[in-house]
């Protein structure tokens, strides 16, 4: 009789709100030495953070922005922080026209590109019976397309040189429904699926130094959720709905820092194996998690979207026991 296998213990990662030892950066100083990093989305509070967590490593960046420029010190911060390069571009990741520019500029500048963060987002709130469509599509666009894009432009190149590093910023609206975020829970999911699905593929391939990642960055009060929860915009939702977001922005309170640093450890490869594919929230312990790398491969549908069923009915749709013949023969009316 095969002896039956024991799951690996688990245990529950400590939470953070903030970098710990684990991510402190100067443990990751000099970790990516001239890589070329591009960040989008970033003039916000979670880019800019990005933006100087990525230059401690001592990567080369290329920033994006599209109606705000960064602030003008942040390039002087980042290069005093290690950045190798410093360097703002200007782009609409809605529009592939523009995501084609920004390569071909990245490219012009340094040749190659080893990691890229989709960080630019879009949020609103509102009915869905009351958004305007264009609006609706235009979330979409930015949180979804701009990534896929990006993705698509750089996949080959990653591919030829079997090596590259792609974190998308997701968030945890992506795995819960939300009332009156639609477009935004819809494009998060969106994203993490497409994050998961191309790992897949790269690793039918063999390519383990391609790994990508999805991430919920913490509750941040960046100028998109400020703006989100407005009171003005809380006004505009049926009477019955504004209690649930009188409070939101309590709850925002993590730093952003806690992301770029969390992104800089994934980007070195730190958790290549146990990862990579995976839906991340930035604020369970780094080191707790990699710490049960056994457990994750031994359960793959942690740290990625699925679905519960009564019957324990699986995700691949396969119930207990196997699939059964219908034992009463029922025919259908009209034949």
């Amino acid at each position: 009789m095969a002896e039956k296998q024991i799951p690996p213990a688990m245990f529950t990662p400590r939470f953070r709100t903030d970098i710990y030892p684990y991510l402190y950066p100067s443990k990751y100083r000099g970790s990516l030495q001239n890589k070329v990093a591009i960040i989008t989305g970033a003039a916000g509070a979670i880019g800019q953070a990005l933006a100087e967590s990525f230059a401690v490593a001592g990567a080369k960046l290329v920033l994006t922005y599209n109606n705000t420029p960064p602030p003008p010190e942040l390039k002087e911060k980042c290069i005093r922080f290690g950045a190798v390069g410093v360097e703002f571009v200007r782009c609409n990741v809605a529009e592939l026209e523009g995501c084609e520019a920004l390569v071909k500029q990245t490219f012009n500048l340094y040749g190659e590109v080893d990691i890229l963060v989709n960080n630019a987002g879009a949020n609103g709130l509102g009915p869905v019976y009351a958004q305007d469509p264009r609006n609706f599509v235009h979330d979409l666009a930015v949180n979804l397309h701009g990534p896929y894009y990006l993705m698509r432009l750089l996949l080959p190149h990653f591919r030829e040189r079997r090596s590259g590093c792609v974190l998308n910023i997701a968030s945890r609206a992506g795995t819960v429904a939300i009332p009156y975020s639609t477009s935004y829970c819809a494009s998060k999911a969106a994203l993490i699926n497409l994050t998961a699905c191309t790992q897949k593929e790269m690793d039918i391939e063999g390519l383990d130094d391609v790994h990508l990642y999805a991430l919920h960055p913490g509750g941040i009060k960046s100028t998109m959720t400020l703006k989100k929860y407005a009171k003005d915009s809380i006004l505009s939702l049926p009477p019955q709905a504004q209690a649930i977001f009188a409070n939101q922005l309590d709850i925002y309170n993590d730093s952003p820092y806690l992301n770029g640093m969390v992104c800089v450890a994934l980007a070195t490869g730190v958790g290549r194996r146990a990862l990579r594919g995976k839906y991340v929230d930035v604020g369970q312990d780094l080191e707790d998690v990699l710490a049960q790398a056994d457990a994750l491969a031994a359960d793959p549908d942690l740290y990625m979207l699925h679905t519960r069923f009564l019957g324990e009915l699986t995700n691949a749709g396969v119930p207990p026991g196997g699939y059964h013949a219908e034992e009463v023969k029922f025919e259908f009316p009209g034949f």
